[in-house]
């Protein structure tokens, strides 16, 4: 068996992979839509592919997604009004936050919706 054979037949067995969805289904991730998914949790950069996707309902859902997460970033930062406590939830929230858009980056690439608890809730309700 000459190394192209081998590589054609191993080729053959590998099964494609299986990427979980919240619906049971499988997605796949286009090339063309990596940057709009890690855009997708980059501030108000979100809303570049909220508005320029219109072919991928997974693309507009992790947007909608983003942006939840941008507008109660933002929201936080008129805690810091507060005295002691604003500084508090400012400080434990946006290193949460930061890790919530690294965790749903991931996430999207792996072909998954993860659902970021109460940001998911409120990004389905537009």
């Amino acid at each position: 068996m000459t190394p192209d054979d081998q590589k054609s037949a191993t080729a053959e067995q590998a099964p494609a992979p299986q990427i979980s969805a919240v619906g049971g289904g499988a997605e796949t991730v286009r090339e063309e839509d990596k940057v709009h998914l890690i855009l997708s949790y980059i501030m108000f950069l979100c809303l570049i592919p909220l508005l320029s996707v219109k072919n991928s309902p997974f693309v507009t859902w992790h947007a909608k997604q983003g942006l939840v997460l941008t507008v109660l970033g933002m929201v936080s930062c008129f805690a810091v009004t507060l005295p002691v406590v604003g500084w508090g939830v400012l400080c434990l929230l946006w290193p949460a936050m930061f890790v919530m858009a690294v965790m749903g980056i991931l996430k999207a690439f792996q072909g998954q919706r993860w659902r970021i608890p109460f940001v998911a809730d409120l990004s389905e309700k537009f």
